[in-house]
């Protein structure tokens, strides 16, 4: 068992603060310091957030259940399930490098001992003033179970076995308590975290005509079904319906949507003729009874994966002005059981999706690497957008695309090859079988990385555009098409900055990066004017866009500009790189790997 990282608990500190933290009982002594009293309300959140996730009630509910405090005698969340009639006796620890130790179990189980003997001696404001609903749940419950949660590297060995040698022995008379605690330890709370942002499991009752159904290989039902049916569907759970869709709604003005809504308005009747469908996957399929000659079907975790446009064009024109009648209007609609094992949902999904033109974006929809960024930059106040779309758009807050990342993260890549293959084909980043993609997205990569790096680029891209705004000439178009190369290379002198869990702010990275930019800037397009005047000389024209196309040209550029702006013009480890790479066709990864570690990292202000 591992500790959770330094960024998921940064993130989980937000939560915490964001969710928790301002429905807590105040704290008994308000006299420390801000930022001690900032850490202790983090600390008793954390017990309501183990709380709320194992019982599943509200934040508020949680965090008035808290008794964390100076004397709570190892107990810091007391909480009555009534209608479960279990009383939950919770321990927290928010702390990443220690154990939950065995001294830490005894405290706990001492508390639990001296209120199951209805002691409540020495016990703070807090417990004392909830006497009378601890003794009656004491009273009503049928069953008592302690929870431990951490995010440390675990339960100590003898923690445990002090918590288990209390739960079996019999001399406090109390046979309710459950034989085995609850372990609510840091893989459990980065999921619970994740779940925050998930989208809801859409369950639903449909009818359906002319129903059939084949048991082998899938198990498969498909029959007509009204298509306002699916509309209010759309129109309730919004982007919930497409769950494992690659889009949601491209909007109202392509092709394929307009001709729905023309359709329906002038020939209803004849929509199951012009369209081709609907499917959609579901956890499991329960056929109910009939009514008026169709057959109910109660699904659950139902997911749309083709017919997006069709289901949310109806939905927009139902709520237009003027709608039309389309009672008449009528889709096949095709439901395939998924369990979610194994890859057949997302070939299905892959196969099914044609009717609008699809790109390689598109289909990164279908990593679940995706949907874990979506739902941590969620958690840190950021909307990502890894599915072509409109259903679901948030409003006002900071927005990051799957394609704007998918630039950005080039530029922080050791491979100088980056700047030329996003320059080039920048769609081929996002083909999900490839190795551009595999090198952007991997598991490792946090959410504060994604953001950061993004927003470094934005930096850099507003910049050069203002630069470009003022220049002329060659010197202009060596600004609009060298970005990627400048990018590049500053990016490397804020690895340390970007990796750490905290985000880069816009006024911090303006602050840091004038200077080293303006440098950087000078730099680059000097070198750049002086290669495109030694290819005139040798009646070899060519111009700052095809420059920038070229590996040619660019590797040599990024070489020459690192090893001046990062002052490592005399270095001996680079000149032997350097003359090693001579010998080599493409270009070094020593040498560049040498001159990314030698980089001077910039420090941004928090």
């Amino acid at each position: 068992m591992t500790a959770i990282s330094r960024e998921h608990l940064t993130i989980l500190e937000k939560v915490l603060e964001d969710g928790y933290v301002q429905h807590l009982p105040p704290l008994l002594d308000n006299s420390k310091p801000p930022d001690e009293q900032k850490k202790k309300n983090q600390s008793r959140a954390f017990g309501a957030f183990a709380l709320q996730c194992i019982c599943d009630i509200s934040k508020e509910n949680a965090a008035i259940s808290v008794v964390d405090d100076f004397d709570d005698l190892g107990l810091d969340v007391i909480y009555y399930h009534e209608s479960a009639q279990v009383l939950y006796f919770v321990q927290a620890k928010l702390k990443i490098r220690e154990e939950f130790r065995e001294n830490e179990a005894l405290a706990f189980c001492r508390g639990i001992r001296k209120l199951i003997g209805e002691d409540f001696a020495g016990f703070n404001e807090h417990v004392q003033k909830r006497r009378a609903e601890i003794e009656d749940a004491l009273e009503n419950c049928s069953e008592i179970k302690l929870v431990i949660a951490h995010i440390g590297p675990g339960v100590s060995s003898h923690a445990t076995q002090a918590i288990n040698d209390f739960i079996c022995k019999e001399e406090h008379g109390e046979m309710r308590l459950a034989r085995n605690f609850v372990n609510f330890d840091g893989a459990r709370v980065v999921t619970e975290m994740q779940l925050l942002r998930a989208n809801p499991q859409v369950d639903v009752k449909l009818s359906l005509e002319g129903l059939s159904k084949v048991n082998a290989p899938r198990e498969t039902y498909w029959g007509l079904v009204e298509l306002k049916a699916l509309a209010e569907l759309h129109t309730k759970y919004h982007a919930a319906l497409y769950e494992k869709n690659i889009r949601t709604f491209l909007g109202l003005r392509s092709e394929v949507n307009a001709s729905i809504q023309e359709t329906l308005a002038s020939s209803p009747e004849e929509f199951f003729y012009r369209n081709n469908g609907i499917t959609a996957l579901c956890k499991q399929i329960l056929p109910k009874g009939q009514k008026d000659g169709r057959r109910i079907l109660d699904l659950r975790g139902l997911s749309i994966i083709n017919g997006a446009q069709t289901i949310a064009s109806t939905a927009a024109f139902l709520e237009s002005e003027n709608p039309h009648d389309i009672s008449e209007a009528k889709v096949l609609l095709t439901l395939i059981v998924d369990s979610g094992e194994g890859g057949f949902g997302k070939s299905v999904t892959r196969s099914r999706n044609h009717q609008n033109t699809v790109s390689f974006s598109n289909f990164a929809a279908l990593d679940a690497q995706q949907e874990r960024l979506r739902r941590e930059l969620s958690l840190l106040g950021v909307y990502y957008m890894y599915k072509h779309g409109k259903v679901g758009m948030e409003q006002g807050s900071d927005r990051i695309s799957i394609e704007e990342a998918s630039h950005a993260l080039a530029m922080r890549q050791s491979d100088p090859r980056y700047v030329v293959w996003v320059k080039k084909e920048p769609s081929q980043l996002l083909n999900i079988e490839s190795d551009y993609y595999r090198s952007l997205f991997s598991t490792d990569l946090t959410a504060f990385q994604l953001i950061n790096s993004v927003r470094l680029y934005r930096y850099v891209c507003n910049r050069l555009n203002a630069e470009e705004n003022r220049a002329v000439g060659q010197e202009r178009l060596i600004y609009k098409h060298g970005k990627y190369a400048l990018a590049w290379i500053l990016a490397k002198r804020l690895n340390t900055a970007i990796d750490l869990p905290r985000l880069l702010e816009t006024a911090g990275l303006e602050e840091a990066l004038s200077v080293p930019f303006d440098e950087l800037r000078q730099r680059l397009s000097d070198s750049v004017r002086v290669t495109l005047q030694l290819s005139e000389k040798k009646d070899y024209l060519k111009g700052p866009r095809a420059f920038f196309c070229s590996q040619t040209d660019v590797i040599p550029l990024l070489q020459n500009v690192m090893l001046s702006y990062f002052g490592l013009i005399d270095d001996d480890v680079a000149k032997m790189h350097l003359v090693q790479s001579l010998t080599i066709d493409q270009y070094s990864a020593k040498l560049f790997s040498y001159l990314i570690s030698r980089a001077p990292q910039i420090g941004i202000t928090a």
